[in-house]
């Protein structure tokens, strides 16, 4: 795009409205020149006439024609006059010479003197020639000289010349005075501040800062102080920046340091109940040959009654350990997801914790330029209001970004608590579903896919809301990670939950790929995973339905095909509070 100077563009709108009025002054002086040229040929016809009107007068009493021709061209030899036209007493003309005017534009009445105004550049002066004789006074014709706009003219032509000379003189020299002083005093220093602008570099902040030269106490300095004081701030927010990036290293590194642990504790537990099941079928196989042992020597059974209740007994206490490796198992998997929703919500709680500590360090500049200004006694109310409406405006931004934070760890806090206890309490279900869908918002945000809530505001119920709060969680996460593999936008998962007496109904669904009828039918397997080899534990889905069958004492059916999503309805008995 195109840059337009604005030393040029000032420039040529100051020249402009000056050339403009230079001309209408202009064009004035030479209008006063021309009615004052033309006042003076007028008075200049009117003494001629009044040299001429005595021989001129007599002349036409005696009716001599010679004298008054002769009278009419020595008047059209004078220079200021251009046409002469002479009548008798009855109006017939009886000299016309040079140029004149029509006989209609002359005066009807008789006049002693009356001055003709400008027609198609032609102007006069009219007089009625009045003879005297013993005393009395007879009309015996008129006369009226003539003059040109082209005579007046031909007089100004200096005056012309030297007001034309004189505007060009002083337009000219005014333009030069105007460039020189818009180049000295506005694109010089525009553009050494431009040629410094651009020579700014992020890693070296201190050869960045702007130094002009010749320049005091103008705009300029004052653009040359912001800036640098910006770079100032720039340093400032680098250097607290890199502290918040050292400790944000530092809890990732720990964090990392927890899953690792996390994940070499669920190995190992896999590790150990692989082992189990390994010996449990061990055993399985040396007890169906006992058994068949048992049918071919029946007469020894009493004496292998006791061996079977023995391996019996083992085989109790293997299902029992391999029950309490499924419970740690699945309280494993729980952790690891509340290990994801705490990297998670570090993420979102640190950018209104870095603006808030942008807008406290910003304040603190302020007052401090406040105590310095009050220091020195230069502080006056303008500046005062300004800093009351921006310390407003950085008090605003500051509780805004404290309260998003706030409610960021409130919900996780609530949910996180809930996940790792089965405590009964009070919840409102909208409330605490929206919670729960808060709390994910870290994994949400990096895609374009929408939750859709469909839930009363008046259901308050007394529940287990650590087990909803874990069979949600487990139900967005596989949509996200299953059903929408892959996949950055289009997304939705729909969300709808209906109390009907004491039986709380909910509805899942996406609109994802779906599965197959073998995958839908081993859905609820522990282990089982459509991510085998790329970190799926298998046991999300089956975490959900012992929450749904075991803890809440419900039900939950899934359907889908591939392509069209996957849907779960569950129920479970909840206890209604009285006020809902």
């Amino acid at each position: 795009m195109a840059i337009r100077s604005i030393s040029r563009s000032l420039l040529t709108r100051v020249l402009s409205v000056y050339f403009i009025l230079t001309f209408l002054v202009t064009c004035v002086q030479i209008g006063g020149e021309y009615f004052d040229t033309k006042n003076t040929l007028l008075a200049e016809l009117k003494n001629q006439q009044h040299t001429f009107n005595g021989s001129l007068t007599r002349s036409l009493w005696e009716f001599n024609n010679p004298q008054i021709e002769a009278i009419a061209e020595g008047l059209i030899g004078i220079p200021a006059i251009a046409g002469v036209l002479i009548r008798d007493d009855a109006g017939n003309i009886l000299i016309q010479m040079g140029e004149t005017m029509a006989i209609d534009s002359l005066p009807k009445k008789p006049s002693e003197g009356m001055m003709l105004p400008e027609r198609s550049g032609v102007f006069g002066y009219f007089s009625t020639l009045v003879f005297e004789f013993s005393g009395h006074s007879t009309k015996v014709g008129d006369v009226t000289l003539f003059s040109t706009r082209d005579i007046a003219i031909d007089r100004i032509k200096i005056s012309l010349a030297f007001i034309i000379g004189n505007a060009i003189v002083k337009s000219t020299f005014l333009l030069l005075l105007f460039t020189l002083a818009f180049n000295r005093m506005l694109n010089r220093p525009m553009r050494e501040l431009t040629d410094q602008i651009r020579s700014f570099r992020l890693d070296n902040l201190d050869s960045s800062r702007i130094r002009l030269h010749d320049q005091h106490d103008n705009e300029f300095v004052l653009i040359e102080q912001a800036y640098n004081q910006l770079i100032d701030n720039i340093e400032d927010y680098q250097q607290d920046l890199q502290r918040s990036q050292q400790k944000l290293e530092m809890a990732n590194r720990q964090l990392d340091e927890q899953n690792a642990i996390l994940e070499q504790e669920v190995a190992r537990k896999t590790s150990r109940l692989s082992q189990v099941m390994l010996d449990l079928e061990q055993r399985k196989n040396e007890l169906e040959m006992r058994q068949e042992k048992l049918e071919r020597e029946v007469s020894q059974r009493r004496a292998m009654e006791n061996t079977l209740r023995q391996s019996n007994q083992r085989l109790e206490s293997s299902l029992k350990t391999l029950r309490e490796a499924q419970d740690q198992l699945v309280e494993s998997e729980k952790m690891a997801s509340l290990g994801g929703l705490v990297a998670g919500i570090t993420h979102d709680v640190n950018t209104p914790i870095g603006i808030s500590v942008t807008a406290s360090s910003y304040l603190r500049e302020k007052v401090d330029s406040l105590e310095l200004a009050l220091g020195d006694k230069s502080l006056t109310q303008a500046q005062l209001t300004k800093f009351i409406e921006e310390s407003r405006d950085s008090l605003s931004l500051l509780d805004n970004n404290l309260q998003r934070a706030s409610e960021l760890i409130s919900s996780f806090k609530q949910v996180a608590v809930d996940q790792t206890s089965d405590a009964i309490r009070d919840i409102n279900l909208r409330t605490y579903l929206q919670e729960v869908i808060q709390s994910l918002q870290p994994h949400l945000k990096k895609t374009s896919h929408e939750i859709s809530l469909s839930c009363a505001e008046d259901i308050d119920i007394r529940c287990p809301a650590g087990a909803i709060s874990q069979i949600f969680t487990n139900l967005i996460m596989n949509s996200l990670l299953h059903g929408f593999d892959g996949q950055r936008e289009g997304g939705i998962i729909e969300i709808s939950a209906e109390l009907d007496g004491e039986q709380l109904r909910f509805r899942y669904s996406d609109n994802g790929k779906g599965l197959s009828e073998e995958q839908l039918n081993r859905l609820f397997d522990p282990f089982f995973t459509t991510k085998r080899h790329q970190g799926g534990s298998g046991l999300g889905t089956h975490i959900v339905r012992n929450l749904v069958v075991q803890t809440l004492h419900g039900e939950i059916d899934a359907s889908s095909e591939p392509g069209k999503g996957l849907t779960y309805q569950f129920s479970f008995v909840v206890e209604p509070l009285l006020n809902s």
